[in-house]
């Protein structure tokens, strides 16, 4: 079965369910929008209601912070799957082209659709968001949930080598609203995004915007506790579905001795999980927050934020020092997928 006619099957909510005032007043046009048009209503979206510090600055392409961004209409939707993928794959080698360039760091693929954005919570969308990520990463098929995937970041510095850099890759979508996923929501529809800090840290440094490496990681995770617990937005409750402890201690009850917010930060699931299955099924609300909610994750880390170089087959290998590729080898992606860990990483 085609990926629309998979679409066209999604249990959906009725077109009086209400996303939060932000979403809501953009979904009365956007999908009536040309190409253009929708890039600039999510960016100016993006740079107010994203709970990421990252997404709100790159809406706004500040401190040369900047994203790739490809739009799938409902049209392109319609179309067979090949060449839906033929469309995606060219639009990959486009944006690495523009990394390499030292033009961006991340890169977003939309998919605009009435289909995506009303879709339940259910098993039905997540077999239709593997079958989507999928277009994006045919080196890794089968895409599956609860998997960690990577992509590879292309970045020609001054003296002419090219590194490249690991990125993460997440998913967002509309219906993710009050759910515990509701920091994944996004106006429109269903959309990927695949990010690479330490690519941002270079490019950043190289054009100026840091003094040094040094000063661009320590904004750079500062960036990051920013971001963290800063969700909950058009959540009725206001419950951000991240957060740090609320103590300088570390994760085993012991006292931090690596920053103010110690090793890790806890969240609902593994944040580095492309598609986190029970959160993505489920469509219940979360009115309460529950601390013994089993899907509770307390391992996500911050200690990855460093110069120090990983081993080959370490999670964070390539994070922020770059591995060094040919020219061959720019559209290729080195990193493979893993499972979660699930519990404490070390460093």
């Amino acid at each position: 079965m085609s990926i629309y006619n998979l679409l066209r099957e999604l249990p959906q909510y009725s077109d009086a369910f209400s996303f939060g005032f932000d979403i809501d007043e953009i979904h009365e046009n956007i999908f009536y929008l040309d190409k253009k048009d929708i890039e600039g209503c999510f960016r100016l979206w993006a740079s107010k209601f994203q709970p990421c510090a990252f997404g709100r600055l790159a809406s706004k392409k500040t401190k040369c912070l900047d994203y790739h961004m490809t739009i799938i209409t409902e049209e392109e939707l319609k179309l067979d799957d090949y060449h839906l993928f033929q469309i995606i794959q060219n639009e990959r080698r486009n944006f690495k082209d523009r990394a390499l360039r030292g033009e961006v760091s991340a890169h977003l693929i939309f998919f605009v659709s009435r289909y995506l954005s009303y879709a339940k919570p259910s098993s039905e969308f997540l077999k239709v968001q593997q079958e989507l990520c999928s277009l994006y990463l045919p080196e890794s098929l089968p895409i599956k949930p609860d998997i960690i995937y990577s992509e590879s970041i292309p970045l020609r510095h001054p003296d002419n080598s090219i590194k490249a850099y690991k990125a993460g890759i997440n998913t967002f979508y509309s219906t993710a609203h009050l759910t515990r996923n509701h920091d994944r929501r996004v106006p429109g529809g269903f959309l990927i995004s695949i990010n690479a800090p330490g690519h941002y840290l270079h490019l950043s440094t190289e054009n100026g915007v840091y003094s040094s490496l040094e000063e661009g990681l320590q904004q750079i995770k500062k960036l990051t506790i920013q971001s963290i617990g800063k969700g909950g937005i058009s959540h009725d409750e206001k419950i951000s579905t991240t957060w740090l402890s609320e103590n300088p201690i570390d994760r085993q009850g012991c006292p931090s001795q690596k920053g103010e917010h110690g090793d890790y930060y806890s969240g609902f699931y593994h944040t580095d999980v492309l598609i986190p299955s029970e959160i993505t099924i489920d469509n219940k609300e979360l009115k309460v927050f529950d601390t013994s909610d089993r899907l509770i994750f307390d391992w996500n880390v911050l200690f990855y934020v460093t110069q120090n170089i990983f081993p080959l087959g370490h999670p964070y290998h390539g994070e922020f020092v770059g591995v060094t590729i040919s020219e061959e080898e720019i559209y290729f992606n080195s990193f493979a997928p893993r499972k979660a860990n699930t519990g404490k990483l070390t460093d």
